[in-house]
């Protein structure tokens, strides 16, 4: 499932009938079902084929004890929010939760529930105004402002509010700084991440290589071989692409690239 958490410095107003109208002025064609835990709304224009039986692919609110504080977020996700500055500070703030998930709809084409599923999250995002986003695959605090604001103007960063570029030290030796980057969250779509182990590159360069290898396999699908090549920092260039098993948690299938 793609998962989210939004957090709240204070009890979220969940008002079930402005989401759903909100909802609407996207995909008008929805079906919902309202308890005191849950918010389940069904997309019927977004058949899910099961085995026996043909569903509308679903997204859910689910919501604690709304009387209840408490946010639960793992360590890494405060390491690793090169794109937000104030994220650590705004997260540990907060004191409420609720979480958004997708729910049979992992057959869909990954594109078209990447879609749906943005669609969705900023929708309860304007409905709801919390402080932050946590997205679970990408493991990252995300400025709720900016993920609206970019997925109204800009849909081609699809992969902003679901994946992130980690760097990681490696070094063994503190006179010969060597480091990891990779990305995670292409594998919730079924695709595979990349990691580069390198010493002497930029970061900064490399990090917007490993983006435009994110957006290159999202936009063609899991077209790269084990053994091909794709072109590094400079034009022209070859580096060795090798399917593995990645070397920094989550355990996932990643293109492992070999810089030349």
């Amino acid at each position: 499932m793609l998962m989210t958490k939004l957090l709240f410095s204070g009890k979220p107003s969940l008002n079930a009938d402005q989401i759903l109208a909100e909802l609407k002025k996207h995909i008008p064609n929805i079906d919902h079902s309202f308890a005191v835990s849950s918010l389940i709304f069904s997309f019927l224009d977004y058949p899910v084929q099961l085995a026996n039986a043909t569903i509308p692919a679903q997204l859910n609110i689910l919501i604690p004890d709304r009387n209840e504080a408490g946010v639960g977020l793992p360590d890494t996700a405060f390491t690793q929010n090169w794109h937000w500055p104030e994220a650590n500070e705004v997260a540990q703030n907060c004191q409420y939760e609720i979480l958004i998930t997708d729910l049979m709809s992992r057959s869909l084409p990954y594109k078209t529930r990447v879609n749906l599923f943005m669609d969705f999250l900023t929708a309860v995002i304007r409905v709801t105004q919390p402080d932050a986003v946590y997205t679970f695959h990408g493991d990252k605090l995300l400025n709720p402002v900016a993920i609206t604001n970019l997925w109204e103007t800009d849909k081609v960063q699809a992969l902003y509010a679901l994946c992130n570029v980690r760097l990681f030290n490696v070094s063994s030796d503190p006179q010969n700084r060597e480091l990891l980057m990779d990305t995670i969250g292409m594998h919730a779509l079924g695709l595979p991440d990349f990691q580069i182990r390198f010493a002497g590159l930029n970061e900064n360069e490399m990090a917007n290589l490993l983006w435009t290898y994110a957006y290159h396999v999202y936009e063609y699908g899991d077209i790269i071989e084990d053994g091909e090549t794709i072109e590094g920092l400079i034009k022209g260039s070859k580096w060795k692409c090798v399917k593995q098993l990645s070397l920094v948690a989550p355990e996932r299938m990643v293109i492992n690239i070999i810089p030349r």
